[in-house]
C-alpha cells in the first residue's frame, strides 16, 4: 500500500469560473465590495460562522447567569 498525505487524498480537481469583475463596486455607505447583476445588488464576499452563545456572568452576579448571542459575520 502506497502512502499518501491527507490532503493530497482529499484533494479534487478544481473547475475555474469566470468572473466578470466589472460588476464588482464599492460601495462607501456600507463599506464592503458589491456585486450588480441584472439590476440586483448583493455583497461580493460573506464569511458567518454562525450564533455564538456567551456566558457574561461574573462571582458578584447574585441574579443569575447572563448570557449573551449573536450571530458572527465579516
Amino acid at each position: 500500500m502506497t502512502v499518501v498525505a491527507y490532503g493530497a487524498r482529499q484533494a479534487v480537481d478544481v473547475v475555474p469560473v469566470p468572473v466578470d469583475l466589472s460588476t464588482v463596486r464599492f460601495d462607501p455607505d456600507r463599506q464592503i465590495s458589491i456585486i450588480t447583476e441584472d439590476g440586483v445588488s448583493v455583497p461580493a464576499l460573506k464569511h458567518s460562522t454562525g450564533t455564538t452563545s456567551t456566558n457574561t456572568a461574573v462571582q458578584d452576579n447574585k441574579g443569575g447567569s447572563d448570557k449573551d448571542s449573536d450571530q458572527t459575520e465579516d
